[in-house]
C-alpha cells in the first residue's frame, strides 16, 4: 500500500518508521510535495520481517516511479531505506537518513539515558517494554505521546503527523531483528554496498546521537554528507524552529 501526493512522475519516496508506526509521515508527505512540486510516494509497511520489508519496498517503488528516486526514511525507516539501497542501487539517487538510529552498540545507552530525563516513572516503564521488545497493545497507543515528550524539542501541528495506527506485532519482531544486526555489524556492513549519495539530517537534541551514525561511517571511510540542526529533536518535520531549514536542505539537495 502506498498512499500518493501531487502527480506523476513521483520522484521521492518517503518510508515511516516504529517499526510499525504506519503513517506517520502523512504530513511530510503532503508538505513536500507542496514546497517542491515533485510528486511524493508515501510508502506503507504491512510486513513482518526486514527481508519482506525490502521486497514490498521494492514494489510499491517499482510500481509507481518511472526513474531513480530520492528515497528518505525516518528514525526505523533510516536504516530500512539504507538496506533497500545497498540491494537495489539501479533504483535509487540518493538517501535521506532523517532522525536515523545509531549505526553501533556502543552508542544506544545514549539513547535511554537522554530520553529519561524527560519522562514519569510510568513513561519510563512503558518505554523499556519497548525498547525489551515486549510493548502491548495498550503500550503502543501511549507511545506516540511518550515520545513527544522524551525525543522533541518544541513541536507544532502534532495532529498532522501522527500515526494513524500503530502496530506492536511488528514493532516487537522487526525490531528485534534489526537490532540484531546492529549487534553484529551487518548493519553497518550494508552501508558499505551503498552506492548513491547518502545525506544524514539529525535534530541536536534528538535522543539518537548523531556521533553513532557519523564515526562508524567516517571510522568504515563511507561518505556521508552530514546537518545537525539546532533546536530539534527526533522529527525536524514537525519541529517549529527547525522546520524550515530542514525543508530548505532536502530541497536543495534534491532539486
Amino acid at each position: 500500500m502506498v498512499r500518493l501526493y501531487g502527480k506523476a512522475p513521483y520522484k521521492i519516496v518517503l518510508v515511516h518508521g516504529g517499526p510499525g508506526a504506519i503513517g506517520s509521515l502523512k504530513g511530510f508527505a503532503r508538505e513536500l510535495n507542496t514546497l517542491s512540486h515533485i510528486g511524493v510516494v508515501e510508502a506503507i509497511q504491512s510486513k513482518y520481517s526486514i527481508a519482506e520489508l525490502i521486497e514490498e519496498l521494492y514494489n510499491q517503488i517499482n510500481d509507481n516511479c518511472n526513474d531513480k528516486v530520492s528515497l528518505i526514511g525516518h528514525s526505523w525507516g533510516s536504516w530500512l531505506v539504507a538496506l533497500f539501497a545497498g540491494k537495489y542501487p539501479e533504483l535509487i539517487e540518493r538517501i535521506f537518513l532523517i532522525g536515523s538510529g545509531p549505526l553501533e552498540d556502543k552508542y544506544v545507552s545514549e539513547i535511554a539515558a537522554r530520553r529519561f530525563e524527560n519522562l514519569s516513572e510510568e513513561d519510563c516503564s512503558i518505554f523499556q517494554r519497548l525498547s525489551d521488545n515486549r510493548a502491548t497493545a495498550e503500550d503502543m497507543k501511549k507511545i506516540p505521546k511518550i515520545f513527544e515528550k522524551s525525543d522533541n524539542y518544541c513541536l507544532e501541528n502534532k495532529d498532522l503527523h501522527r500515526a494513524d495506527k500503530t502496530d506492536n506485532q511488528m514493532h516487537n519482531i522487526v525490531w528485534e531483528e534489526a537490532s540484531k544486526l546492529r549487534t553484529q555489524g551487518e548493519l553497518l556492513t550494508s552501508f558499505k554496498q551503498i552506492k548513491c549519495k547518502i545525506v544524514l539530517i539529525q535534530g541536536e537534541i534528538d535522543p539518537h546521537p548523531a556521533n553513532g551514525i557519523i564515526i562508524p561511517l567516517r571510522e568504515n571511510c563511507i561518505e556521508c554528507e552530514s546537518y545537525i540542526l539546532k533546536k530539534c529533536g527526533h522529527s525536524p518535520f514537525m519541529e517549529k524552529y527547525a522546520k524550515k531549514i530542514f525543508y530548505k536542505i532536502l530541497l536543495q539537495i534534491i532539486k
